[in-house]
C-alpha cells in the first residue's frame, strides 16, 4: 500500500463507529517504517488530531480499523489537543 492511499482513509474503532481520517502518517526514512499515524477528529470548526503507533492497528481494508474504543481515542484527543509538530526532512546532494 502506497502512503497516498492511506491519506484520507476513514477510521474505525474497535466497534466500528468512524472516529476520523488519516491526515499524516510519520515515516522513519532509514528503516523504511512508519513511526506514527495522525488521525483527524470532527469537522473544520472543532478538528482535533491525535497519534497512533502502528501496533494499534487491527485491520487495513476500505476502513483503518483500530483496536482502541472511542473512550480511549476521547482521552487521547483530550491529552493533545494542539496540532502535531511536524518533522521536515532536507535532502541534499554529496559531491
Amino acid at each position: 500500500m502506497q502512503v497516498s492511499e492511506f491519506l484520507g482513509k476513514k477510521v474505525l474503532d474497535s466497534n466500528a463507529n468512524e472516529i476520523g481520517k488519516v491526515t499524516d502518517v510519520d515515516l522513519l526514512p532509514i528503516e523504511g517504517v512508519i513511526n506514527t499515524i495522525t488521525i483527524s477528529t470532527g469537522d473544520l470548526l472543532r478538528n482535533k488530531h491525535f497519534q497512533i503507533k502502528p501496533t494499534d492497528i487491527s485491520r487495513i481494508g476500505d476502513y483503518l480499523i483500530i483496536n482502541l474504543e472511542g473512550s480511549q481515542v476521547e482521552e487521547m484527543v483530550e491529552e493533545k489537543e494542539e496540532e502535531p509538530q511536524k518533522t521536515r526532512l532536507t535532502l541534499t546532494k554529496e559531491d
